[in-house]
């Protein structure tokens, strides 16, 4: 269902009802960065909510006539702890602060980084846009509003096909985006066209982070056992060992 909920560029955004709705997520820097990009006309109007989780929530919206998404990272409400480990080993992050804001901020730029790698090499993922603070803003994957569905919550008629492109997806992402997911699941790949798409690239870290290999082998784990419960075949052990000796 889609939440009219009036945020046009011309228009002042009611930050009582953002506040309200949404409670840590919209504090007063998403608020300040939600104007801004509005005013830079990277955002006229905002739709409603896509998905609402602790840490993030993720509202659909349009940029003239495309439709958009818009992720806000919660900073009150985030894990730091569970950050920080993604964050410090990454050459591209070294000198931030460990503050929340600054946390938070390198987060959303990470995203941002790591979608523009991934959509460069031919992973089909979202398009980043623009980021500001901690507000990301990429091309929403749906129709009319509707967010294409998850992998975990559809049945697939073609397992293999599917199976085959993600996992082509995650060799591509290694050995010309070099970087690794992190977090890749069912439950963060969605199905458009008959095509699935990886989200979620907050910690997907580098090829040569120190735990690159580790996350690795969870992310293609993660797929196969998926994929092998569903009817398809994916050999865990065999697509690691290919990788590993890129």
């Amino acid at each position: 269902m889609v939440l009219n909920m009036g945020l046009k560029r011309d228009l002042r955004i009611d930050t009582m009802q953002l506040r309200k709705t949404w409670g840590g997520v919209f504090d007063e820097m998403a608020i300040q960065s939600m104007h801004k990009l509005m005013k830079q006309g990277h955002i006229t109007e905002v739709k409603g909510v896509i998905k609402q989780g602790k840490e993030s929530v993720v509202l659909n919206g349009m940029c003239g006539e495309r439709t958009i998404a818009i992720k806000v990272y919660a900073i009150e409400a985030a894990n730091f702890k569970r950050m920080w480990p993604y964050l410090a080993e990454d050459p591209r992050f070294r000198n931030i602060k460990p503050d929340k804001r600054s946390i938070i901020t390198a987060w959303a730029k990470k995203e941002f980084k790591n979608l523009e790698r991934a959509a460069k090499v031919g992973v089909k993922c979202p398009e980043p846009l623009t980021v500001r603070n901690n507000i990301l803003v990429m091309s929403f994957l749906g129709d009319d509003f509707v967010p294409a569905p998850r992998l975990n919550e559809i049945e697939i008629e073609n397992p293999q096909e599917i199976a085959d492109k993600v996992i082509g997806s995650i060799k591509i992402l290694y050995k010309n985006a070099n970087i690794v997911h992190g977090d890749l699941s069912e439950f963060n790949i969605l199905l458009w066209n008959n095509e699935p798409y990886l989200i979620d690239f907050s910690q997907s870290v580098v090829a040569d982070h120190p735990n690159a290999r580790t996350f690795l082998e969870r992310d293609v784990k993660n797929v196969c056992r998926y994929f092998k419960k569903i009817g398809a075949e994916c050999n865990a052990e065999e697509i690691l060992e290919e990788l590993i000796e890129k």
